[in-house]
């Protein structure tokens, strides 16, 4: 009698693990890829000019956008969302573009990219870096599309935007020249300072002053996640990951966005796709 109990008992268990898991797997190849999440943060900047005190960011990185009406649909998203949040600054962190040989995946057309960029204005500025996936695309053609949707390319430069607060771009060193040297020797005098990059791990090489908040992307935040953990892939690899969100991370701050996309596969789980929007406050600490 107990021994029949005991295998009704692990027949449900089993059952019960397998619904569980056909559910995690259809809501991580279906429902989660699809959905589309604000991450609103409230982040410190020392040194921030009072008439900056509130400054609201959209940052978009990762839409991997590939020719195929479910990113039309998701374009539409994304502009509907961004205009509803008023930013005052709009930061693109590249990979805009899906270019690879799967089914079904390939580059968004020239003009329905414009279109897309010219919908993201702010009215304190435009601003976007390069990713890797621009590399194939190319770098120069992506560039143009960029300008024509009214955003200001600055990988490599300096700008000030505003009551002196500074803004440079840092490309993805994995994909474009980085002119490590030059590009130092102009941040050392650079305070309050912004960074925009594809790729987080560039803030290793630069020598800026601990008045300096990084914004990055790329890693899609592992797009399965371990709840309170780490992404599953470098939990499995035993990593120290850029995690999404504020950290800090050789001696300044970084803030890594999942990104509003994909990769090849798609499979989210526990990492929605996002935008994120920072609102940017003038004082040392940020909760990390």
């Amino acid at each position: 009698m107990e021994q029949r109990k005991n295998s009704k008992f692990l027949r449900c268990l089993s059952w019960g693990i397998a619904i569980l898991g056909g559910a995690l797997l259809f809501w991580g190849a279906f429902v989660e890829p699809n959905r589309l999440v604000i991450r609103r943060s409230t982040l410190h900047l020392p040194g921030l000019a009072p008439g900056l005190e509130g400054v609201r960011v959209l940052l978009v990185a990762d839409t991997h956008f590939g020719n195929s009406f479910i990113d039309r649909m998701r374009r539409e998203r994304l502009v509907k969302y961004a205009a509803a949040e008023k930013a005052d600054l709009c930061f693109l962190l590249g990979d805009y573009i899906a270019v690879g040989s799967l089914p079904g995946y390939g580059a968004m057309p020239p003009e329905e990219l414009t279109a897309f960029f010219s919908a993201l204005k702010a009215p304190l500025g435009n601003y976007a870096v390069l990713g890797n996936h621009e590399l194939w695309y190319g770098r120069k053609k992506m560039t143009g599309l960029l300008e024509k949707g009214g955003f200001q390319m600055i990988e490599n430069k300096v700008v000030k935007i505003k009551d002196s607060l500074f803004l440079a771009g840092i490309p993805d060193g994995t994909a474009a020249v980085f002119d490590t040297g030059g590009l130092n020797n102009k941040l050392k005098k650079c305070a309050p300072l912004i960074l925009l990059s594809h790729k987080g791990g560039m803030l290793k090489f630069l020598k800026s002053s601990p008045a300096t908040l990084m914004f990055a992307a790329d890693t899609h935040g592992g797009q399965v996640r371990i709840p309170g953990v780490s992404s599953l892939g470098d939990w499995v690899k035993g990593k120290k990951e850029l995690r999404p969100g504020i950290s800090e991370r050789w001696g300044r701050q970084l803030f890594i966005t999942t990104g509003a996309g994909g990769h090849r596969i798609g499979f989210r789980l526990f990492c929605p796709p996002e935008i994120a929007v920072v609102t940017l406050k003038n004082g040392k600490q940020n909760k990390i």
